[in-house]
């Protein structure tokens, strides 16, 4: 009795602490892709922005936009806190099972996973929550050998691999990380198979499922160019751009290097080493080590194979003493958490300036000429996507990885346009933009309030934190 109410403690504890609010700054063009893929029109090439209007990318998105767009539709923000929330639950209930740990221990290391993961997984619903839970869900469906029947048939979790990495591709790029987990795991196999542990008949069945499973990955709405842009991400310097992209803090490399080491060779004196957790725990390191971005899967995946280490033990006997402050901290975060995200969602001013960024919500709203093609900050790309589609912008979230014919990135050539380097208004001109939406302070706004009409614009409006300057030119 204790310990399933200790259990649901825990379960409940988690949930809500990852009721947040959304702050991802891509919300909005994710929104408008599900609305405008639920009236029949899916976002399969840019009309979002008058720069690269022709640009052909190959993002596919539509599940998780479309399932966005109706929680949105139907509840609003508190609904999305919800799914997110309960998304992150499921995703440590896989943790737990994997860990094969106590559920206190599996649920204070997840915590702490999350806490320190606060950059990537602390912006609410956004689709690398989704690859988090799938990540997890696909090593569950390979490591899973019990399996269960359905009419009396038996089946076996990987056997579902394909149509996992079928929901997948068609809702977030980072599906290409389930093939590579499917990799290390048929790798694995083959170690096995050489070493006599497994017969020919199981590797064959892998390398079966593995192909359906790439197979199942061609079934999008832009087939095999979803590894084109892939590729595109790769070779792309978004290190050099965007925050979550950068290399991790010293400390979190110190963390990464010392689990490379010390966990294979304590699964060496245990003689539990396994070329699949070797081999994934590796992969996580590298692409963390590349980018910050990538944190919480690598302390995930260590926190698992840290915990397997552990001998596990019952504590049945102090789950009773642990109720009352375990209940207490739950009371705690649930009220402070609710109170806090249903306030950032019903607060329209805390959103617009407590966000991601400080959105520009007076000056869309006080000045309602605004039309045209509007140039205006890439963190702002994705707000008015959703607040204002009568407008064409110059860049957003989609965008990074995108190249100009010059082989230029959008958020380099909208960097130099606002630090007002040279060629910049020659810039604005060739794409025909009729307005500029500005922070206040920002190098091209201080430029323009001394000599807007010298370049030809005009300030139409400002507040404390915004200017709109207008295009005095006739194209």
């Amino acid at each position: 009795m204790f310990k399933w109410l200790f259990g649901t403690i825990i379960f409940l504890s988690i949930f809500f602490l990852n009721f947040l609010p959304v702050k991802d700054p891509d919300f909005g063009w994710h929104y408008r892709c599900g609305y405008e893929l639920l009236q029949g029109h899916p976002c399969l090439s840019n009309t979002f922005t008058y720069f690269l209007a022709d640009y052909q990318a190959f993002y596919p998105s539509f599940i998780y936009d479309a399932l966005t767009a109706i929680v949105f539709n139907s509840v609003g923000f508190i609904g999305l806190s919800v799914v997110h929330a309960l998304m992150m639950t499921g995703a440590f209930y896989l943790f737990y099972k994997l860990s094969k740990q106590n559920i206190l221990f599996a649920g204070v290391l997840f915590l702490t996973v999350t806490f320190l993961s606060g950059g990537t997984l602390g912006l609410g619903w956004r689709p690398q929550i989704v690859t988090f839970f799938l990540i997890l869900l696909g090593v569950w469906f390979l490591q899973n050998k019990k399996g269960f029947k359905i009419q009396g048939i038996h089946f076996q979790p990987i056997y579902f691999y394909p149509l996992l990495m079928l929901v997948w591709v068609n809702t977030h790029i980072g599906f290409f990380t389930g093939l590579v987990i499917f990799g290390t795991y048929w790798i694995h196999t083959l170690v096995k198979f050489v070493r006599k542990k497994v017969n020919f008949q199981s590797v064959f069945r892998i390398t079966a499922i593995g192909f359906l499973s790439f197979f199942s990955t061609l079934l999008n709405p832009f087939g095999y160019k979803v590894y084109i842009e892939i590729f595109n991400h790769l070779k792309s310097p978004l290190n050099t751009m965007i925050a979550e992209w950068v290399a991790p803090p010293p400390l979190y490399i110190l963390i990464i290097l010392i689990s490379l080491i010390s966990i294979p060779l304590i699964q060496i004196a245990q003689k539990k080493l396994s070329v699949f957790e070797m081999l994934t725990l590796l992969f996580f390191g590298i692409t963390t080590l590349m980018a910050r971005r990538n944190v919480p899967l690598f302390l995930t995946f260590a926190g698992i194979q840290y915990l397997q280490l552990i001998p596990k033990k019952k504590f049945s006997d102090i789950f009773p003493l642990l109720l009352p402050f375990i209940g207490a901290v739950l009371l705690s975060v649930t009220f402070i958490n609710i109170q806090k995200t249903v306030r950032f969602h019903t607060d329209w001013n805390i959103y617009c300036t407590k966000g991601a960024t400080n959105y520009p919500c007076k000056a869309i709203q006080n000045y309602p000429k605004l039309s045209g093609n509007v140039y205006g900050a890439y963190e702002w790309g994705g707000f008015l996507i959703w607040q204002r589609p009568d407008i064409k912008i110059f860049v957003d979230g989609r965008m990074p990885a995108w190249f100009d014919e010059d082989g230029e990135s959008p958020y380099n050539v909208y960097l130099k346009i606002l630090q007002t380097q040279d060629g910049w208004n020659e810039k604005l001109r060739k794409y025909k933009t009729d307005y500029l939406l500005l922070a206040q302070g920002t190098f091209l706004d201080l430029l323009l309030d001394e000599e807007a009409q010298t370049y030809g614009w005009e300030k139409v409006y400002e507040d404390k934190t915004h200017a709109i300057y207008k295009n005095l030119l006739t194209y």
